[in-house]
């Protein structure tokens, strides 16, 4: 059974279907999706409506959480400042409708194939959608943040970044961000965004289990032409943010 693992769309409907596409080539039975969805673009009733659609699993997200119920913050960086001005934009443009259907998001799904093997997805980490799981997190932490949580695969997403490695006996995996797929540099305003999408599929069989992590070209000028168009502020700031 081959399972598609999504997240980090972020209000970008482009590379969202270019993933789709792909994975139907590939044909793969079933998508999770892991997590913010609509917020930081300039398509967030789009991606909501498509991902309805396609009646995914859906986990909550720290930017979906925020959708639902934003709070003003004061703004450590200019970049923060600019992203939080997008996503209240965002949060603005939802009916109830729509903040019904992301009150659905569970904080973490468990998958289980055929022949027993487990996936657990979640956003941040099993216990918090803020707390960010990196290749470099010392096993000391990954005790603590899965303790009370059991699966063969543990899989989450927010960093942005695509992972994967081995704690104990468990695989954890990121499939990195379809809609954003930051190069993160420290300060985040030297962030940029390359043109394509990520994602990862999982393949689990009686006796193999395994992972792809995979990227996807998507139409960067198209989704350049609706980010300025799109009413959404700080769109040229965000066009810049993407490397063409």
């Amino acid at each position: 059974m081959r399972v598609a693992l999504i997240a980090d769309i972020h209000g970008n409907l482009f590379a969202l279907e270019a993933v789709l596409q792909e994975l139907a080539k590939k044909q793969v039975e079933h998508i999770i999706c892991m997590g913010d969805v609509a917020a930081g673009g300039p398509q967030p009733l789009q991606v909501i409506e498509r991902l309805q659609q396609l009646a995914c699993p859906v986990v909550m997200g720290n930017t979906d959480a925020f959708l639902l119920e934003p709070q003003v913050r004061e703004p450590k960086s200019l970049f923060a400042q600019r992203c939080q001005a997008i996503d209240l934009w965002c949060a603005q443009q939802l009916s109830d409708e729509h903040k019904a259907y992301i009150r659905t998001f569970q904080p973490t799904i468990t998958w289980t194939f055929p022949h027993g093997k487990t996936l657990l997805a979640y956003h941040g980490s099993p216990r918090s959608f803020r707390e960010q799981i990196l290749a470099t997190t010392p096993d000391e932490v990954l005790e603590q943040a899965f303790a009370g949580f059991q699966a063969d695969i543990m899989a989450g997403a927010h960093t942005h970044a695509q992972m994967f490695r081995r704690y104990r006996d468990i695989l954890v995996l990121n499939p990195g961000s379809v809609g954003l797929p930051m190069d993160r540099v420290w300060p985040l305003d030297k962030v940029r965004n390359p043109p394509w999408a990520e994602y990862a599929i999982v393949n689990a069989e009686e006796n193999a289990l395994n992972v792809e992590l995979c990227r996807t070209p998507f139409d960067i000028h198209a989704f350049i032409q609706a980010t300025l168009t799109s009413g959404m502020p700080n769109a040229e700031w965000s066009a810049s943010e993407w490397i063409i």
